[in-house]
């Protein structure tokens, strides 16, 4: 996208146009006060930006409305309008959209009419250059919002103001307003192209597999839930239908698998003979009084199971109680270390030959100190027996434990197949013929949701649910932190090289040294002796202007050699400031040094070779004093703005009421 022509409407309703050369270098040179850098602003308006383009001159007095024709890649344009509101009001997002192809130019005056506000104009324009809203988080443990690329973020690439290109501390338009250096941090690597460029879209399908993933996992659980349960349903289910006759008990019906359990409810069900014959109440009462056994029995066990549990636990405390207190007298008769264990001795020291209270021999054997030890010997010796029993107590009630848990189940499945046998006859009576029926009735409904859960559907869920676990990998891969700035660095590092070649072209200083943009502190880096040299630390004027253009079109570069969503546009508003600081030199366009002259010449060449050497891919506009004495910088010049009358408002707009 590139500026094809600037639109100016007066109070009156007369028009100018300014028109600008597509894919070369644009130069407005002029004097002092004749609207340069107001043109810029209103470029900047144009792009969308809020703020009410003012001067000292009055602009807001003499226009009512702006226009810029943009022209894209494809040959289509659109011309942007912005209404010029009053003075006092700092801004505004009315604006006035037209597409067309490229035969369109700025409408007349009676035509210009609001019919959008900047927001809608930048997603048009963006999307039409290929910019699509990708949503950018910050880094992590930033407080701030996600940031949305579009065309805004953009032209703070395309360009420079007067106060900005000869800035030593940084190197964007705008820099150090509020938000704007984090979304300059956060969208340089999205037009660099370290981004993704449908990151917005991989987000959304990585959230939405996600949900995916969920959602079958939660199924899966819930299956293997149900097939958990399942088989213990279909066997009472079968023992009703055993009891009420429905089908013949047959040994090893509690062995059955789900798919043996479920052919017999299906041939129950359906074995409609059962019906004609009704069973006598006395074999009724046989079962019912059978499952109460079976209920009373299994209950039984448990208790007796629970009873050598709480017997087994109050051993083992006893046990425990009782080493202690063996311990405990142990303690005494050692804590002095007065008398040592028969098996801690010597073989060849004689017992009772040393006094266990001073220590000195003795020529008879004391018989108190021997009885003590041997008491010492005794206590030791059953303590050591009580402690060796504990692992075995250990083992016994583990296995204790296993056994309450089959015989709870047992008595589990004993309670629910008597309950439902009762919540039988308490629903449908005891008729026999009506309780076969209902129990059909609970087999068809059964059967008819049970979900077939068997192992080959189990797996193939297992299967959906790894291919949804690869799937998000994949994508989050594709988002991760750490490609991007793989990236990032691989493309910064191509910048910086271009970046030195354009500062040694300039013979900027320490650009024989590796130069190159620091996109945390949004300024330029020179490594002097493997020191970092911030561009506030680089002296003078010259060294600054040239940076900030030769970072730009190094950026720039990068934009066009991967094809990255970025107008082909970059507006300078008096590069040449440092080298004509004289009213002389301002108004002739003249350097008043030779060296003065070369400088400003190298910058130029530099752009009108940027533009050659992309083949009219890139557009150049710059406001100047400067006016070098070159063919290609004659042919450069789009409009001059020098003795009377010459400047970007008409004098007679200016005095119009």
């Amino acid at each position: 996208m590139q500026l094809e022509s600037l639109a100016l409407y007066s109070r009156t309703g007369e028009r100018k146009i300014i028109p600008f050369k597509l894919g070369a270098l644009n130069v407005i040179t002029g004097q002092s006060k004749t609207g340069k850098t107001v043109l810029v602003k209103l470029i900047d308006y144009c792009l969308g930006r809020r703020d009410v383009p003012t001067s000292a001159g009055g602009v807001e007095r003499a226009l009512v409305w702006v226009g810029a024709i943009w022209q894209f890649d494809d040959g289509n344009r659109a011309f942007v309008g912005r209404p010029v509101p009053p003075i006092k009001t700092a801004t505004t997002t009315e604006a006035m959209l037209i597409l067309g192809d490229g035969t369109l130019i700025a409408p007349d005056f009676g035509a210009l009419n609001v019919n959008t506000n900047t927001s809608t104009m930048r997603l048009e324009l963006g999307a039409r250059l290929g910019l699509t809203e990708s949503e950018i988080a910050p880094p992590v443990g930033a407080l701030r919002n996600p940031t949305r690329t579009n065309l805004g973020h953009a032209a703070l690439l395309c360009i420079q103001n007067q106060d900005e290109i000869s800035s030593s501390s940084r190197i964007f338009h705008r820099s150090g307003q509020p938000g704007i250096d984090d979304a300059l941090r956060d969208t340089i690597p999205y037009f660099l192209g370290a981004t993704p460029a449908d990151q917005a879209l991989l987000k959304s399908m990585l959230r939405q597999e996600n949900r995916r993933l969920q959602r079958l996992e939660r199924e899966l659980k819930d299956a293997q839930d149900v097939a958990r349960d399942l088989d213990d349903d279909l066997r009472n289910l079968l023992a009703e239908a055993t009891e009420a006759g429905l089908t013949e008990r047959v040994e090893g019906d509690n062995q059955l698998d789900r798919s043996a359990l479920i052919l017999r409810l299906h041939a129950a069900s359906r074995d409609l003979a059962a019906a004609v014959d009704d069973e006598p109440a006395i074999a009724q009462q046989d079962n019912r009084r059978r499952e109460q056994n079976e209920l009373a029995l299994a209950s039984d066990a448990l208790d007796q199971l629970l009873q050598q549990r709480a017997l087994l636990l109050e051993e083992s405390e006893g046990g425990n109680a009782y080493a202690d207190a063996i311990d405990v007298q142990v303690g005494r008769l050692a804590s002095l270390n007065l008398l040592t264990l028969t098996s801690d001795r010597a073989e060849d020291a004689p017992a009772g030959t040393t006094c266990p209270i001073c220590g000195s021999a003795e020529t008879t054997t004391d018989a108190t100190a021997s009885q003590m030890r041997e008491a010492l010997d005794r206590l030791h010796n059953r303590l050591a027996s009580t402690r060796s029993a504990n692992p075995a107590k250990s083992a016994t009630l583990d296995g204790l434990n296993a056994r309450i848990a089959i015989a709870q189940a047992q008595v589990r499945s004993a309670r629910q197949l008597l309950e439902a046998t009762f919540a039988t006859d308490s629903t449908v009576g005891r008729e026999t013929n009506r309780r076969r029926d209902f129990i059909r009735g609970r087999i068809d409904a059964t059967l008819a949701r049970t979900p077939q859960t068997d192992d080959i559907q189990l797996a193939r869920m297992r299967e959906r649910i790894e291919l949804s676990r690869q799937a998000v990998e994949t994508l989050q891969l594709q988002l991760s932190d750490d490609d991007t700035r793989e990236r990032l660095n691989s493309l910064m590092l191509a910048v910086g090289r271009d970046l030195t070649n354009y500062a040694r072209t300039l013979e900027l200083e320490h650009s024989e040294r590796d130069v190159r943009i620091d996109l945390v502190r949004l300024t330029v880096i020179a490594d002097v002796d493997d020191v970092p040299v911030p561009l506030n630390r680089i002296g003078s004027a010259e060294n600054w202007i040239g940076y900030h253009i030769a970072s730009h079109l190094a950026l720039h570069q990068s934009f066009i050699r991967h094809e990255r969503p970025v107008p082909r546009l970059l507006v300078i508003d008096q590069p040449s400031q440092g080298h004509y600081p004289s009213e002389m030199a301002k108004r002739t366009g003249r350097a008043d040094t030779d060296a003065d002259e070369l400088a400003v010449r190298r910058l130029y060449e530099l752009m009108n070779d940027f533009t050659v050497t992309n083949g009219g891919q890139f557009q150049v506009i710059t406001v100047d004093h400067a006016d070098i004495d070159e063919p290609w910088f004659q042919t450069a010049i789009t409009d001059r703005w020098r003795g009377e009358g010459n400047a970007l408002i008409p004098t007679d707009w200016l005095t119009a009421n």
